[in-house]
């Protein structure tokens, strides 16, 4: 994809798609918590200071590093100039980070965690599935190294299940955001300039 079509039709479009069970959920059990963004947890950030939550975040963030290291697919954007930073920019921070944060942490952490088992159940379960997600991505699109797609599975799920404690912790999706959205933006700006 080009970077136009990237940056007018994949950045928005991903976005919308991981949004749009998040809202129709949100629709269909009576707006829970006021505003749909409110409950997905764009809010202010409670306990933020804290050194458990700040260590937490720091580690996520760098375990999401490895993550989007590991997949190189992110080099294969071609282009020049500031619009290609603009383009891995929004790739690393919006398309990516910000739509798997609305998914997993904003909605699977909030919808489950109402279910029986709870908030550790409800986090080892999306983070389960978040690492789920990113060995199979990495199997189908990067390669089919086992241990490859395992080593993605594993740096799927211990960054999610860090975050994950932190949107509890903190109430908001705001630092999970950053730690995912700044882990891809390193490896972004990494892969574009070794490619």
């Amino acid at each position: 994809m080009d970077l136009t079509m990237t940056l007018l039709v994949g950045v928005p479009g991903q976005v919308a798609v991981f949004a749009l069970v998040p809202l129709a959920y949100w629709l269909n059990a009576s707006r829970p918590d006021g505003s749909f963004l409110r409950w997905l947890g764009f809010r202010r950030v409670k306990h933020g200071a804290d050194p458990l939550v700040l260590g937490a975040t720091v580690l996520a963030g760098l375990g999401f590093l490895g993550s989007a290291l590991l997949d190189r697919s992110s080099a294969t954007m071609a282009g020049e100039g500031y619009f290609l930073w603009l383009a891995v920019l929004l790739v690393a921070v919006v398309q990516t980070a910000l739509s798997e944060e609305i998914f997993f942490r904003g909605f699977m952490l909030a919808w489950l965690s109402g279910k029986r088992g709870g908030a550790l159940l409800a986090n080892l379960t999306q983070a389960l599935l978040c690492g789920l997600v990113r060995g199979t991505a990495h199997w189908l699109f990067v390669d089919r190294d086992v241990a490859a797609c395992l080593a993605a599975f594993a740096l799927g799920v211990g960054p999610a299940l860090m975050v994950g404690w932190v949107r509890q912790r903190t109430g908001s999706l705001l630092l999970p955001w950053a730690a995912h959205g700044a882990g891809n933006l390193i490896a972004g700006v990494v892969a574009t300039l070794t490619r």
